[in-house]
């Protein structure tokens, strides 16, 4: 195997290990997410999120269903 083979396989394995996210964690940034939507929604269970990352650059995208939206006033 030639050396930039070799290096483009462990940039590879360590760009998949960083973009491993555990369960746990990802329901505890859920649940932040939720916490701060509730301000705004009234939240029909926890948001959706997806997690995906190509050259080192995560893209997240967040889902989420809501029975209604709370009325708020906005401060001038």
């Amino acid at each position: 195997m030639r050396k930039t083979e070799h290096f483009a396989r462990i940039s590879k394995v360590l760009q998949a290990d960083k973009s491993v996210m555990s369960e746990a964690c990802q329901t505890l940034v859920l649940q932040d997410f939720a916490d701060k939507f509730n301000e705004y929604f009234e939240l029909i269970g926890l948001p959706r999120m997806e997690l995906t990352c190509q050259n080192g650059v995560y893209t997240v995208r967040l889902s989420f269903e809501a029975e209604r939206i709370k009325k708020f006033n906005v401060l001038q």
